[in-house]
């Protein structure tokens, strides 16, 4: 069956069609570029047979980015797709419309119509300089400025920072969806990065909308993390070398000290993060794409969807059943 990357709002699709993720990973820093452009263009790096249109398809499979579902909606709410719709769900809600939903976090599994994916490594990633052994200067945090904790913006963080002889590096930017600024950003070049440090706003759920990349980006590019009590990376952590959790920059201050006074540990967490890369290469990550589209996809198109409604009926049938 022929696959589909529908990415609706774009522009552009010729231009972007041309785009090599590791080279121009800016153009790849919102969720919807990195989810549906990014796994078109690395599928059909691989050999598979895919396409990248603005409208979901008559026939085949169809996979979107949820954030784009209302405007699919509006420009098709009388189509009668047959269709495998597999909405991407990144960190919003349900598409009811969809057959199929991918999720970037476990813990948004539901039944045999959701299907876990781990989000895409960085683009481009330049990995720690290995010259620079267990020397603990450079701390950076690399994403969205809503994504950190405000205590990291405190006098005291600040003070810590300085009384240490530490550079600390926000490398963040506003999101505005495709809007979002990438010209300030560095998010793939980890050469001089010592620590990662990636603890967002308080949040009693732990954040189960949102994916471990921070903490297997830290392990592709050689560099020890702290990280904030997220379901995500407790579900892939071993132990206490994977990284350290802490909730806010007075348990950061902690660790950090920790790890200066003990360089053994530090040299430590750089070895792990080199084993446990190995699990995400960004090869390892085609692979499991093309499982599902060569495998687990046509099996579920092959089940049967008959009395195709239009999309708006679907909608509201899928709103109605998602709330019982």
């Amino acid at each position: 069956m022929h696959v589909h990357f529908v990415l609706a709002g774009e522009a552009n699709l010729d231009s972007l069609r041309q785009l090599d993720p590791d080279l121009h990973w800016r153009e790849f820093i919102t969720g919807e570029r990195a989810w549906v452009l990014q796994t078109f263009l690395r599928l059909r790096s691989s050999g598979l047979p895919v396409s990248l249109s603005a409208r979901l398809p008559e026939t085949g499979i169809a996979i979107f980015s949820a954030k784009d579902r209302r405007r699919l909606l509006s420009a098709q709410k009388f189509a009668r797709p047959r269709a495998l719709l597999v909405a991407i769900r990144e960190d919003v809600g349900r598409t009811p419309f969809a057959d199929v939903e991918i999720v970037q976090n476990p813990s948004q599994l539901r039944g045999d119509r959701t299907i876990f994916m781990p989000f895409w490594p960085q683009p481009g990633l330049l990995p720690r300089d290995a010259g620079r052994g267990d020397s603990l200067r450079q701390i950076a945090f690399k994403g969205y400025s809503g994504n950190l904790h405000p205590s990291f913006r405190s006098p005291a963080w600040q003070e810590f920072v300085a009384s240490r002889r530490l550079v600390w590096h926000a490398d963040a930017v506003d999101y505005a969806r495709t809007r979002t600024s990438s010209e300030r950003i560095c998010w793939n070049d980890f050469t001089t990065t010592d620590l990662v440090v990636a603890v967002r706003p308080d949040d009693p759920s732990l954040h189960p909308r949102k994916p471990a990349t921070k903490l297997y980006n830290a392990w592709l590019a050689g560099v020890p993390a702290i990280l904030g009590p997220e379901i995500a990376y407790r579900a892939m952590r071993m132990d206490d070398l994977d990284y350290i959790e802490v909730r806010d920059s007075s348990g950061a201050m902690q660790a950090i000290d920790a790890l200066l006074e003990h360089r053994q540990r530090y040299r430590a967490m750089i070895a792990r993060a080199a084993q446990r890369a190995r699990e995400f290469s960004t090869a390892a990550f085609v692979e499991r794409w093309r499982r599902l589209v060569e495998m687990e996809f046509p099996r579920l198109a092959g089940l049967g969807r008959p009395n195709r409604k239009p999309l708006w009926l679907r909608q509201l049938a899928g709103r109605i059943a998602g709330a019982h």
